[in-house]
């Protein structure tokens, strides 16, 4: 695309996105999703952080509209009600707390189960965006510890947008999202991107679209269907995820969750709200197993106001190439309570073999502490292709972590810290025979750090009211590239170890940045980006190089 077509499309989605106010309407629907990206879950994190959510499940999402009004509406109750003395809150604190929830109240409170179907609209624009990125950063091949190179590049300087990464160079993008309800239990969502690109890659087209989120969904009192591509995220916050990160690709999927959180019965009601989500996927086109499936599963609980707790399941497997399996070895595939503690056959071809499959299993959790002034601990552990005998490696090379500190208030809350650590096993998203690894077109699912890597970050971010977010934040990161080995040994075949037999020069990434946010109104919202990083040892090669990145984005109503 010449300078001059450039130039014609931004003029166009800029009148687009000015002029958007006197023609967009908001959707109405309770049940329209909220993908994980939109900017609403930053204010529900921070809401979280100072205390105020009793009965919200912060570690799976995305949340409905409808249960993102149901969240401001109760917010809004706890205030008005004088428990927020009991809570911790004090004058300074509901001032700014007040401003959040009745921010989020003006765009989704208008949502009610009890609005009258024939009230509602039956289709109409939900929300368009236009985002400018400008960058040098290039993507790279991911190395995999068992299996060389997996089938996904990485650029932790870009924001994982949905979709396709943002190129080399200047990238002038405009979104647009559709919502319809035939019916009070019904809605379809759809979401696309068409951009225009100045970029040094010949190989690539200077414009570009694709469909980002192509969606159905119905509901029967708290039980919600959903199939098509879906963006899910199984993340205890911002930038985290093992399993499904905050800013991980969506999904061609089929789902089952609750559409807000429900309480078991009899006894198990001690467990506090629960939400609970079945997923079934197709990756997508691969050089590896194309059309490999992932299926899995996460149930969360609070058993106390301050304190989440989840557990996690995934199983990647199939696609061109697979051997067939009976049935019931799917199923206890599928089933880690049964699977972890029975041998395994994969080469006595005599014998019935086991569905060849990359499984995680996992746990998260979040524990705000009011006794020391709310300081909020969020983690997650997970193990990567395990049965009984690794389960102890948890902790160790084989397992993966992540830990984050929040102090919700430096004196005020205004200013808030996060400091996060994070390590991942030398296992961790890749398998022999699945080596296209836990990605879908290209992009890794849960978080990119990727295995046998290391991560320390810390972020200060300054809220002085609910219109405008301001982050300083900065990380340095390690990424491996040693020579493994795998091997048996015990004679049954029964013990498996991968372990490094030559240590390669690492990958060091210092990263820094800052970031704004500002909400114009209840629709309108400007953000801005700017971040640089210093790559010694750049893709292995011996070389230092320093990135940029910038972005500027407007987005009504999305």
């Amino acid at each position: 695309m010449r300078r001059s077509a450039f130039a014609r499309f931004a003029t166009l989605a800029l009148v687009a996105v000015v002029s958007a106010p006197f023609r967009v309407q908001l959707a109405a629907q309770s049940g329209a999703i909220v993908p994980p990206t939109d900017f609403a879950y930053v204010t529900i994190e921070r809401l979280a952080e100072l205390g105020v959510l009793d009965s919200v499940i912060i570690g799976q999402r995305p949340y409905s509209r409808g249960e993102i009004a149901r969240i401001a509406r109760v917010g809004l109750a706890v205030m008005e009600s004088g428990r927020r003395r009991a809570r911790g809150l004090t004058d300074a604190d509901a001032q700014l707390v007040g401003g959040l929830l009745r921010q989020l109240q003006a765009r989704f409170g208008e949502t009610s189960e009890s609005t009258p179907a024939d009230e509602r609209p039956s289709a109409r624009l939900d929300g368009i965006g236009l985002t400018l990125t400008s960058t040098d950063a290039e993507r790279r091949a991911f190395p995999g510890t068992q299996t060389g190179l997996t089938e996904t590049t990485i650029d932790p300087l870009a924001t994982r947008r949905l979709g396709a990464p943002a190129p080399t160079g200047q990238t002038l993008a405009f979104e647009a999202a559709a919502v319809a309800a035939p019916a009070s239990w019904i809605t379809l969502q759809a979401r696309g991107r068409v951009e225009a690109r100045q970029t040094r890659d010949a190989a690539l087209s200077r414009t570009n679209g694709e469909i980002l989120l192509a969606s159905l969904r119905a509901r029967y009192r708290n039980a919600a269907v959903t199939i098509g591509r879906n963006a899910l995220a199984w993340s205890q916050g911002e930038g985290d995820g093992l399993f499904l990160a905050s800013d991980a690709p969506a999904l061609d999927q089929l789902s089952l969750t609750g559409d807000h959180p429900f309480a078991l019965p009899w006894i198990l009601r001690v467990l506090g709200p629960t939400q609970a989500t079945v997923i079934a996927a197709n990756l997508g086109a691969s050089r590896v197993r194309s059309g490999s499936l992932l299926t899995g599963y996460k149930v969360s609980i609070k058993p106390d106001a301050d304190v989440e707790l989840g557990g996690t399941f995934l199983n990647h497997w199939g696609g061109a190439g697979a051997r067939s399996s009976p049935f019931i070895e799917r199923v206890i595939d599928n089933l880690p309570i049964i699977d972890v503690f029975r041998s395994h056959n994969y080469d006595d071809s005599t014998k019935t073999l086991d569905v060849e499959s990359d499984k995680s299993l996992g746990i998260d959790g979040r524990w705000r502490m009011s006794s020391l002034g709310g300081v909020l601990l969020t983690g997650e552990m997970l193990i990567d292709d395990f049965d009984h005998r690794r389960l102890g490696k948890l902790l160790t090379g084989y397992g993966s972590q992540t830990l984050g500190i929040v102090l919700p208030k430096l004196g005020s809350p205004a200013l808030s810290m996060k400091v996060s650590v994070k390590h991942l096993g030398i296992v961790t998203y890749t398998h022999v025979e699945l080596s296209n690894g836990m990605t879908s077109r290209g992009r890794l699912l849960g978080d990119e750090l990727g295995p046998d890597a290391k991560s320390f970050g810390a972020q200060l971010r300054w809220t002085p009211s609910a219109a405008l977010r301001v982050a300083l934040d900065g990380r340095t990161i390690t990424y491996s590239k040693a020579e493994y080995e795998s091997y048996y040994s015990d004679a049954a075949r029964t013990l498996y170890h991968v372990r490094k037999k030559s240590f390669g020069g690492d990958e060091r990434r210092d990263i820094a940045g800052a970031s704004m946010l500002f909400h114009g109104d209840e629709a309108f919202v400007v953000s801005a980006r700017v971040g640089a990083e210093r790559i010694r040892n750049a893709d292995f090669g011996g070389l230092t190089r320093h990135d940029y990145v910038a972005e500027l984005a407007l987005r009504i109503g999305m």
